[in-house]
């Protein structure tokens, strides 16, 4: 393994207003998200009383808590999401309903810096879960650090400090009280906090002056961050209850301990990229090692081929390695949580491959998440469906559609990073930037994309060559390091034409995972197929595939022909749920293909590679 590089050397993401998405796709969905979703969440959120909350607590009323306990922390995770929707594209009536929730909050805060609507309104002198509460139902560092995070995205997008105020005082209170002793012993119940706190930390490190206003504790946060990480598994005088959370929350050993992903999949994944970052932030070797081997052990063995985590819905949990039924739970919010742990894992190792994990979730499960009306949502994402599922339109536990926000509202940043006079091109999603003193275009080709840099100076591009990419090449000549194409382009104006093909493809599963042995499934570059139709009999969508290869029709839809000689449509798995609870399925027996759980000859560092019929890979 490589030596871990310094904080000070790593690549950062642009911001986002930086970046433009001009892409067919990724464009007009981003739109619908921002004049459509959002607007439709707060509306609902607003009628199940979740902003009545905070006017109780401001009120002195005990009682009448709409909602869940985590009510608190969805809205935060709205509020993040609808600011960085705004800073890329601004929207004053948007920012205005931010700005009346906010104030909202702000009242109901305590003055001690404390907020948590749901334990002040039905459970007072419960917090922690003491004293007769939960702490696994309570959610209260997971709302504390939903809070936190949409303080810190809030002001970036707008330069208000209003709820920066919020954030730092509520942050300010859990820095006083938890850590070693004297301070209590306390840990995420529901991870989120321990990337909040390093946000706030980060923010900070670029505005000091802003951090002497805001009263800020500097270095503090990240302390914080650590100790939550590395006090898993310290049940030792544990100021909450239950104090045994277990591998349900990742609190079976210490963080830097840990090598496998394990229990409640969203908690997991936040838990995940909170790790990352701290190794980023504090050059943490130790974490770096242990965030490293957690990534490999889902990306490797339990990520599905949507780009989705937590196979079951029994503690909606990861399954054992290879374990991927195709009847899955795949919540929303696990995806979402792979998608920052990947961000996040990028900045620590400089990877490729890492990207071509995240982008199977921005291509195919993102966009399935939320209707092509933008107004009805999945909680599970399963690559197989009997028929009568639906999405729905609200739910008693809405935290999909705030997550949503906050992944949609962060893919511009994903794009491109930057250190000194070097740019890396991570997804191929059209797009403009300014990067420091170069302006980037990315679009589409004939041949695959063009990328066109106007730049004072020389400058190093790194250009991901993605795992699905067929004949990948550059007009200019290049190097590989790490997964990317390296070159260097001089000043002035350069193009630089990334020839690739993309044709739709058969995809074979590793030979242990039983769930899809002889089994193929179709995708275009990452973009996954399924086939949803009407049926008598499920059987009926189960036929043997023949060994013709899959057809591109012009409407985007691919063809596949059966060994009875007829003919099977197939639809991007990102729109499917669209017509009604039809039945769909992702995987299909193949004339052929036999898959043997003793050769793995070809398989290493692959959980899906193309299958090519009879020939050797």
């Amino acid at each position: 393994m490589e030596s871990i590089l310094s904080s000070t050397e790593r690549p950062e993401p642009l911001g986002l207003r930086q970046v433009r998405i001009t892409d067919g796709f990724f464009a007009p969905y981003l739109e619908k998200l921002r004049t459509v979703t959002a607007p439709d969440v707060l509306r609902k959120f607003l009628r199940d009383g979740a902003v009545e909350n905070y006017k109780r607590v401001a009120r002195g009323e005990r009682g009448g808590h709409a909602g869940p306990p985590w009510y608190h922390g969805l809205i935060g995770e709205v509020i993040r999401g609808v600011s960085d929707l705004c800073a890329a594209e601004p929207d004053p009536a948007l920012e205005k309903q931010l700005d009346r929730i906010i104030d909202a909050i702000r009242r109901a805060q305590g003055e001690d810096g404390w907020l948590h609507p749901y334990v002040t309104l039905e459970r007072p002198g419960q917090l922690w879960g003491l004293n007769g509460g939960n702490a696994r139902w309570q959610h209260e560092t997971y709302d504390a650090g939903c809070l936190i995070e949409a303080g810190v995205h809030h002001y970036r997008s707008t330069g208000k400090t209003s709820l920066l105020e919020c954030s730092v005082r509520c942050a300010n209170y859990l820095t006083e009280r938890i850590g070693p002793p004297p301070k209590w012993n306390i840990v995420c119940e529901h991870s989120l906090a321990e990337s909040a706190l390093i946000s706030l930390e980060a923010l900070f490190d670029e505005e000091p002056g802003l951090a002497e206003r805001m009263g800020a504790q500097r270095g503090e946060y990240l302390r914080l961050a650590k100790f939550f990480i590395d006090n898993k598994g310290n049940h030792e005088n544990r100021h909450q209850f239950p104090p045994f959370l277990r591998e349900y929350a990742q609190d079976h050993r210490t963080g830097r301990e840990q090598r496998e992903a394990v229990g409640h999949a969203v908690r997991a994944t936040l838990f995940y990229t909170g790790m990352a970052e701290a190794a980023a932030a504090s050059d943490d070797f130790e974490l770096e090692t242990a965030a490293r081997a957690i990534w490999d052990d889902i990306s490797l063995t339990k990520l599905h081929i949507n780009g989705s985590v937590g196979a079951f819905r029994d503690d909606e949990r990861f399954g054992a390695q290879y374990e991927l039924p195709n009847d899955a739970y795949l919540e929303t919010c696990a995806g979402v949580g792979l998608l920052f742990f990947a961000a996040s894992m990028f900045r620590l190792t400089e990877e490729a491959s890492v990207w071509d994990t995240a982008e199977s979730t921005i291509l195919n499960l993102l966009p399935a998440a939320v209707s092509e009306d933008g107004t009805r949502y999945t909680y599970e994402n399963p690559l197989e469906s009997r028929g009568g599922r639906e999405r729905w339109s609200w739910h008693g536990c809405p935290c999909c559609p705030p997550m949503l926000l906050k992944a949609v509202g962060a893919l511009p940043s994903y794009l491109f990073a930057v250190r000194g006079d070097e740019i890396w091109v991570n997804l191929f999603i059209d797009a403009e930037a300014e990067c420091s003193d170069a302006r980037l275009t990315l679009e589409s080709d004939p041949c695959g994309k063009r990328l066109r840099i106007v730049s004072p100076t020389p400058k190093t591009l790194r250009i991901r060559i993605p795992s699905w990419a067929c004949g990948f090449d550059l007009s200019m000549p290049y190097t590989v390091e790490k997964g990317y194409a390296v070159l260097t382009v001089p000043a002035g104006e350069t193009v630089v034409g990334i020839g690739y093909s993309a044709e739709p493809v058969k995809v074979e599963a590793h030979p242990w995972a039983e769930a899809d042995r002889d089994r193929i499934a179709v995708k275009r570059g990452p973009v996954l197929y399924c086939c949803e139709k009407p049926v008598d009999r499920w059987e009926d969508l189960d036929p043997v595939l023949s060994a013709d290869p899959p057809v591109l029709g012009e409407d985007g839809t691919v063809t596949v022909t059966t060994t009875a000689g007829e003919t099977l449509t197939l639809i991007e798995y990102r729109r499917w749920n669209n017509r009604g609870p039809l039945p769909m399925r992702v995987w299909f027996r193949q004339e052929g293909c036999v898959s043997d759980p003793s050769d793995l000859s070809g398989w290493e560092g692959k959980l899906y590679r193309e299958w090519r019929g009879r020939e050797p890979i």
